[in-house]
């Protein structure tokens, strides 16, 4: 009797990365409802440093989509219909919610352009950007965050722009080559990162321009293809609990030596950006290989299927889309002041504020979903049915 060949330890459904999407969302919900007021006690000056590292949800989210997609890709690369179908299933997934969002925004801007003021024209010169999955580019070009309500869309435009070339890579060449090529992808990213640094280029250009995202896509990825190389996967999962160990370690003295040096020199703080980034970066892998690898009664496993987290990771996407129309209008219309002379006191007021938010993001992305998502999805099997290899 031959041998059953052993299953990559990344293949199918992993309970855990679905709690991994939803601490990414909760992440971005903290840093977008905790960071946009003035702190007047220790509570709350400690709530909002802490919400601030809510901006790595997003480098989770793209380490996480590159993980994912390009294993999706290597397992159905046989597949005869194989970019037509990863293309197809993306549209059904991705399009549907986002381009009615952008409608139903372009109605209020044509029929009712005062309930936008004073965000209108910027909202609307920003239009053609967020329709073609550019907006990254506007805001790069802008140096702000200037664009209201739309503004987060830019995120998406980089994982779509990701999605556009990457399968014809991993399609094109041998997996050795694409090993190289995330790597050096990675390397030339946080280069990249740190040249405009250096140079004072705008952080908000830093933050939102693709070939600086390429560093957390590539390593995502570059982890979902070495999971399936014969060797790794006959070494079984003790070895990926080493490693998730050993970059656990060397991201924690990385980060360490990184502190110690902008002590002794703080003129190296802006410099050292991009190293700290990577050095995120390196914890996040270890948390993406201790989810694969680790038993389901492990501490990180049962705390990432925690059934609040998986939730937030299903619905996700949703929640993303929606959850700034309400953060930025708090926020604009200075809803924490209003909360706080009604609560008399602040610290109510912002948690209230959040939880009201958060709530109604989480609502809608629960009815969008049931209501109207769900529909497109189904059509997913049916146009573009996975055959893996």
């Amino acid at each position: 009797m031959s041998e059953i060949p052993a299953k990559p330890a990344a293949q199918g459904h992993i309970p855990a990365l679905d709690g991994i999407r939803g601490l990414a969302i909760l992440m971005v919900l903290c840093v977008h409802f905790f960071v946009t007021f003035t702190p007047q006690n220790f509570f709350e000056l400690s709530l909002q440093k802490l919400s601030g590292y809510g901006t790595l949800g997003i480098d989770l989210f793209f380490m996480l989509s590159g993980f994912l997609i390009t294993g999706i890709l290597m397992d159905t690369k046989a597949d005869a219909q194989y970019l037509r179908n990863f293309w197809v299933r993306r549209f059904l997934r991705i399009f549907p919610l986002y381009y009615l969002v952008l409608l139903l925004v372009m109605l209020v801007l044509l029929l009712l352009p005062e309930a936008l003021q004073p965000a209108y024209a910027k909202v609307w010169d920003a239009m053609p950007w967020a329709w073609t999955y550019l907006l990254n580019f506007y805001i790069a070009a802008e140096g702000s965050w200037s664009v209201p309500y739309i503004g987060h869309f830019w995120s998406l435009a980089v994982e779509e722009q990701f999605y556009l070339v990457w399968p014809l890579l991993v399609y094109r060449l041998a997996e050795r080559h694409l090993m190289h090529l995330c790597a050096a992808l990675v390397i030339l990213s946080t280069a990249f990162h740190f040249w405009m640094d250096v140079n004072g280029i705008s952080k908000v250009s830093i933050h939102v321009l693709t070939p600086l995202r390429l560093n957390a896509l590539c390593l995502g990825a570059w982890l979902a293809i070495w999971l399936r190389q014969p060797s790794v996967v006959v070494q079984g999962k003790v070895v990926l609990r080493r490693w998730a160990a050993w970059l656990f370690g060397a991201s924690l003295l990385t980060k360490i030596a990184i502190i110690a040096l902008v002590q002794m020199n703080p003129s190296m703080d802006e410099a050292a950006e991009a190293f700290r980034t990577l050095s995120w970066l390196g914890f996040f892998a270890a948390l993406h290989l201790g989810a694969v690898a680790l038993p389901k009664t492990s501490l990180l496993n049962r705390g990432l299927c925690l059934k609040p987290l998986r939730f937030l990771g299903k619905y996700s996407y949703g929640i993303y889309v929606f959850h700034h129309f309400l953060s930025w209008p708090a926020y604009q219309y200075h809803s924490i002041d209003w909360l706080t002379s009604s609560l008399g006191h602040q610290t109510p007021a912002v948690l209230v504020n959040a939880a009201i938010g958060i709530s109604v993001a989480i609502l809608g992305a629960w009815i969008s979903y049931h209501l109207f998502e769900k529909h497109f999805l189904r059509w997913k099997d049916r146009l573009a049915p996975r055959v893996t290899s």
